[in-house]
């Protein structure tokens, strides 16, 4: 556990705070002027009304200003210049999001500008490039510098997606990046912690309004906030000690079931970019409510990686109760799953 903040820092996250809710206040009048509002189609989108498509940009924002201010003067990040790729990669990819939220991209070439983008943030970052990969209980698996960016490379885009599919409830993604942010606050430090620091603070507050359904999270945040924890997370490993059971632990639940579909749909004759509602946390919604179901997904994910941030040890414990309590959710609920998704639309 590595918490040190000073005064700077703190005025700096305190900053970013009052930055993202003024966004958030004025949601509305900025969604219509970026042409982000989401609108209900009584198909898929069943949201009560229109809908500004924000939160990821209240999370963004403040956070590139910040890497911004960080990058040209050090002292905004404990006397750490805050990388390039950060501020660079990540606001790109929170482009990619925005265009895609005014205009559908296409899943390849999200996929593909993904990757061009993870190259790209090892070239202007080379420490992101792990020397070897490490497992806390297990040895270290040395790979070669190629191999190593070509995993890498092929995990974010894969974590990005993963967190995009799993965006369908308010609250889901956004208490996850919660989470997360917490996580990587309490296991690294120096400007790792601060932008960790800063996305812990706006996501909270973007939780909140998303939670009150008044803002969705939007392609800027499930493609840059999720590109940008891809990038910390990195950082950990390979500067924090931080071990891959940990990281598994983390992004276990969105990713597990980003994995699930992507077997299930082609098997049962769909493509694996078709949308429905077979995702976990439909089928626990379908089961224990909205309010329940969101409680035990979060609970999931909280649990287990808070407890690895505190003590890396309990990983393969950590993992392991996953495992059951994920496998065990989708029995129960799969009656329920099936039955809504056999209904015919309202």
């Amino acid at each position: 556990m590595h918490i040190d903040f000073n005064a700077i820092e703190v005025a700096s996250a305190l900053g970013a705070l009052a930055l993202s809710l003024a966004i958030l206040v004025n949601a509305e009048p900025l969604g219509k002027l970026l042409g982000v509002i989401d609108y209900p189609d009584n198909r898929r989108k069943l949201h009560a009304r229109a809908t500004p498509l924000i939160g990821g940009i209240a999370m963004m924002v403040p956070l590139l200003v910040w890497s911004a201010l960080g990058y040209f003067w050090p002292v905004f990040a404990e006397g750490g210049r805050v990388p390039l790729s950060v501020l660079l990669c990540g606001c790109a990819a929170a482009l990619i999001g925005f265009f895609d939220d005014r205009s559908p991209i296409s899943p390849v070439v999200r996929l593909t500008a993904l990757l061009v983008l993870t190259y790209v943030a090892l070239l202007l970052e080379p420490g992101l490039v792990p020397a070897q990969f490490n497992w806390g209980h297990l040895a270290p698996s040395r790979a070669a510098p190629w191999l190593a960016e070509l995993l890498v490379a092929i995990g974010m885009a894969g974590y990005v997606n993963a967190v995009n599919m799993a965006d369908g409830q308010d609250g889901c993604v956004t208490g996850m990046f919660v989470i997360w942010s917490a996580c990587i606050v309490l296991a690294g430090g120096g400007s790792t912690a601060d932008m960790a620091a800063i996305l812990l603070l706006t996501g909270i507050a973007v939780f909140a309004f998303n939670i009150q359904k008044k803002v969705f999270l939007g392609g800027a945040g499930t493609y840059g906030v999720t590109f940008v924890f891809g990038l910390l997370v990195l950082r950990l490993h390979n500067h924090w000690g931080l071990s891959g059971e940990a990281v598994m632990v983390w992004f276990f639940v969105p990713v597990v079931d980003c994995l699930r579909l992507l077997i299930m749909r082609p098997l049962q004759g769909h493509s694996p970019f078709e949308a429905d509602r077979n995702h976990f946390h439909h089928r626990l919604d379908d089961r224990f409510g909205k309010r329940g179901g969101l409680a035990i997904y979060l609970g999931l994910v909280a649990s287990t990686s808070l407890a690895v941030a505190v003590a890396p040890r309990l990983a393969p414990d950590c993992l392991m109760a996953l495992v059951i309590l994920y496998v065990g959710l989708m029995l129960v609920t799969v009656s329920k799953s099936v039955a809504v998704e056999a209904a015919p639309p309202d």
